[in-house]
């Protein structure tokens, strides 16, 4: 497909290209991008505002806007450069665009004198707040924000008209001058929304009226702090550069800010991002190595972490000793839980940064692990491996953590345990931390590690590293190719697990988290549901969504139905009591245990909500139900024909099944479920399942597994092409686990 051509016509520039039209009015240096049926999707002011300031701080920060000084139309692309910016700077705008998306470069600026630059606001405003700064200028109707709170009280969908005041990230995290906490999802790296009619009431304005939707993500890592501002009904990003503090953006002279941004469309916004994640591969700024087959056992192994049982018996950070964690795993054995790992969480380690355990606290731990693997689990291990308690442990000195504004070391945790973080811009550092990982590996043959809390790295107005080519968003980047590289030089079957939604991250994790959710309690369900929403893409790009529970058990088997699909079943409970006083009663440990029989075991595929919920920011986001695609072939559905938390119910899917009761379906074998010889089938309910895909005829052997061990088996055939299987949660007071498929070729 050709790339589109920029024609201009008086003062407008206008681009049309198969899914979004691009417009330009210089006049006004307004644009605007709209899908193919005209309806504009999202506009804003072009230019961008840098926010400089006098070397020695004479005058407060400013920043004035510049003028519209030459156009240059090229093939699929567009220069705009600007004069009299900030007085007497210039600026380069540099689109380029490809049939599906458009790219903006970074921002070429020059600076005609001495003077530090701020920050980089994308599409700003000149009015609208009253502390001098740039207001945001993008405006749609439904901004999507996924990650953008760690609970449910900032829903993912904004109205914008709800006129929603703050800083938030799209970046990694860490404090300054954001107030939401989001941990979960960061960095994200991208927004997306979509437009609708004028008055949001009017006529086909939730039908017609919506236009398609787009995201707008980076095109690599900046060397800056990416935060999203909202305002009065608009918002846009803004990089945190923070020359003022640190000196290295400093006129005069030329600098290109900020990274490459992507605009990418969709009939609606899971495509959208769908289509951002696209870009970044097919212009080969992600790859990811299909992993191996002892890889994807660990990958798409069940999990039980222990930090859950570490609060609740009261042994978390330094009381965590051998005797919790030997109980724990007692606990997890007795329960009857098919586990697959057993994921021991903070605080094993003596002294981080060491990446040992503490001896005087785990005198046999070695040992613990070794009876975990010989009940046939593998073992996982969290580190938080930026953390460092003591730098001559390691040989270092100060110089080698990240240190603020006054040259100190920053110092976080709480007041009796401080720690720091190392500055993996260090050639030192990041010697030590391939030395200590490379031990670690070899000694405690981890399968799966937790890497936790790459968000807690400050932002620039409280600290910087070394080299500030590495500033922002590039420095956790920085830490993921050293740590995760490390890892995979000691063992490339190691499964490495992290939480953030980028796209540009993908190729350093093999698991997502939807990381921890200790602000959701009552309504865990609610918050995992949501997140895999939004996590289920990145499988697309080979990471597997894990689905941790909350602290209790109450809905708990919610959590699984909707991880199923996505990857691996997870939990944190606690089997001697927690917050909501809840126990692993029989039925939830035969939920559990079949779901995972349904597992499958691959890295790369694709998850379609079939139950979404629309754009309400109550119910938005969510879906009651799912299918998994792979190589174009659907091979597990989970349908909840009674919706599930104000997304619609789903009684059937395609000419595959129709069911009564909430259900979860999959092929046993390699390939898809229509063609399966061996289907599983997990009931939450008691109610009646309907195949509709087997020829007349055909006979099907069925068996109900109990979690007591007992087989129960029957025989059925299909006639008029449907397979009727009435289904129950227990047979003679045993729970059931799984029904087995397994089809026999019939006469018709």
């Amino acid at each position: 497909m050709p790339s589109p051509q920029p024609v201009r016509d008086a003062d407008t520039v206008r681009v049309v290209a198969a899914t979004y039209t691009w417009t330009w009015s210089e006049s006004d240096d307004v644009f605007v991008l709209a899908d193919p049926h005209g309806r504009t999707v999202v506009a804003g002011p072009m230019q961008p505002a840098v926010l400089t300031c006098a070397v020695r701080g004479e005058a407060p920060p400013a920043w004035a806007p510049g003028r519209v000084d030459d156009v240059v139309l090229a093939a699929h692309r567009v220069t705009v450069r600007y004069a009299g910016v900030n007085g007497a700077d210039e600026l380069e705008l540099r689109w380029r665009f490809e049939p599906e998306r458009c790219w903006l470069e970074p921002v070429g600026y020059t600076m005609a004198g001495a003077a530090d630059v701020i920050s980089l606001h994308w599409f700003a405003r000149e009015t609208g707040t009253d502390d001098g700064r740039p207001a945001p200028g993008l405006r749609c109707r439904y901004l999507i924000h996924p990650g953008v709170s760690g609970s449910a009280v900032v829903s993912p969908v904004i109205q914008t008209q709800a006129k929603l005041d703050t800083t938030t990230w799209l970046g990694r995290g860490g404090g300054g001058e954001v107030r939401v906490r989001q941990q979960w999802g960061l960095p994200a790296h991208y927004v997306a929304g979509l437009d609708s009619s004028p008055h949001p009431v009017e006529v086909g304005a939730m039908t017609s009226k919506l236009s398609d939707a787009f995201c707008l993500g980076l095109g690599e890592l900046p060397a800056g702090d990416l935060l999203l501002r909202l305002h009065d009904e608009r918002f846009a990003p803004v990089l945190q550069l923070r020359g003022d503090l640190w000196g290295h953006l400093r006129g005069p002279g030329r600098f290109e800010l900020g990274a490459p941004l992507v605009w990418t469309f969709g009939a609606d916004y899971p495509e959208a991002i769908r289509a951002y994640q696209r870009a970044l591969a097919e212009s080969g700024i992600v790859t990811v190595p299909a992993p191996s087959p002892a890889k994807l056992a660990a990958a798409t192994a069940s999990q039980f972490n222990t930090w859950g049982a570490q609060l609740a018996a009261g042994t978390a950070s330094q009381r965590f000793d051998q005797a919790s964690l030997d109980a724990i795993h007692t606990q997890l054995v007795d329960s009857g839980l098919d586990v697959g790992m057993v994921v021991v969480d903070d605080k094993w380690e003596g002294e981080y940064g060491k990446l040992e355990h503490a001896e005087d606290r785990f005198p046999e731990f070695e040992r613990t692990l070794e009876r975990i693997r010989g009940h046939g689990r593998r073992v996982g291990l969290w580190a938080a491996f930026l953390r460092c308690d003591d730098p001559a442990t390691h040989g270092l000195t100060s110089a080698d953590l990240l240190r603020g504004r006054d040259g100190e070391p920053v110092v976080l945790g709480p007041a009796d345990a401080p720690y720091f973080l190392f500055d993996v811009t260090r050639a030192g550092v990041r010697a030590v931390l391939r030395e200590r990982i490379a031990a670690f590996v070899a000694r405690y043959r981890p399968a799966l590690v937790k890497f936790d809390f790459g968000y807690e790295i400050p932002d620039l107005t409280l600290c910087a590293p070394a080299d500030l080519e590495y500033a922002g968003e590039r420095l956790l980047g920085l830490a993921l190719e050293v740590v995760v590289g490390a890892l995979r030089a000691a063992d490339p079957d190691v499964v490495v697990m992290y939480y953030a939604l980028s796209p540009l991250f993908a190729p350093y994790v093999d698991l997502h988290s939807v990381d921890d959710l200790w602000m959701n309690a009552p309504e865990y369900h609610a918050e995992v549901n949501r997140r895999l929403f939004f996590s289920r893409l990145l499988a697309e790009l080979g990471v597997a969504g894990y689905g941790s529970g909350g602290y209790d058990w109450v809905h708990q088997a919610d959590i699984w139905f909707d991880s199923v699909a996505c990857g691996p079943l997870g939990m944190l409970g606690s089997f001697t009591g927690d917050l909501s006083d809840s126990t692993c009663p029989p039925e939830l440990v035969a939920l559990h245990n079949g779901l995972t029989r349904l597992s499958r075991r691959r890295a790369r595929f694709r998850v379609d909500a079939i139950g979404a919920s629309g754009l309400g920011p109550v119910t938005g986001a969510r879906s009651s139900s799912w299918v998994r695609i792979e190589d174009g072939e659907p091979v597990l559905v989970v349908l909840r024909p009674g919706g599930f938390l104000g997304a619609p119910g789903v009684r059937e899917f395609g000419d595959l099944l129709s069911t009564d009761v909430a259900v979860a379906v999959g092929s046993v074998d390699g390939g898809g479920l229509a063609a399966a010889r061996r289907i599983g089938v997990v009931p939450r309910g008691d109610g009646e399942l309907v195949l509709t895909f087997l020829p007349d005829g055909e006979r099907v052997d069925v068996v109900v597994h109990t979690l007591d061990g007992d087989r129960h088996e029957t025989s059925r055939a299909a006639r008029g092409g449907r397979l009727v299987l009435p289904l129950s949660t227990a047979v003679d007071g045993a729970p059931v686990t799984w029904v087995e498929l397994v089809r026999e070729p019939g006469e018709s």
